[in-house]
């Protein structure tokens, strides 16, 4: 299997450490930081673009402020019970339209940007 992450550094947020194997020691890490504290630690390292992955993981970021474009990735597939993919958040937000594609397999895929307000929650 070929790592499809190679040349980049990534940083697995978990409660729950596991061992990272020997192959990827040099670009993988990780860490159980609060996102602010992530983001700071990384832009001090010379970050300056993150890929967020995970749903519980997106919704600390945009609780916290700190996602400004969100890419949304639908399969055609309705699934009838699991978990919500960003579960509940502190406040409505508002996000813009950029641009939507949609793949041979069937996958339709939108990116949107983070509105500046925030969407009033009535």
């Amino acid at each position: 299997d070929t790592w499809p992450y190679s040349g980049k550094k990534v940083v697995v947020l978990s409660s729950k450490p596991s061992a990272v194997p020997p192959h990827l020691t040099d670009s993988v890490e990780w860490l159980s930081l609060p996102p602010q504290h992530l983001v700071e630690r990384l832009a001090s390292q010379g970050a300056t673009h993150l890929y967020v992955d995970g749903g519980k993981t997106i919704q600390g970021f945009l609780n916290a402020g700190l996602i400004n474009e969100l890419i949304i990735t639908r399969i055609p597939i309705l699934i009838g019970t699991g978990i919500p993919l960003f579960g509940p958040l502190n406040h409505d937000v508002r996000l813009t339209h950029i641009a939507t594609r949609q793949f041979e397999n069937g996958f339709v895929q939108s990116r949107y940007r983070i509105a500046d307000e925030v969407a009033s929650s009535t």
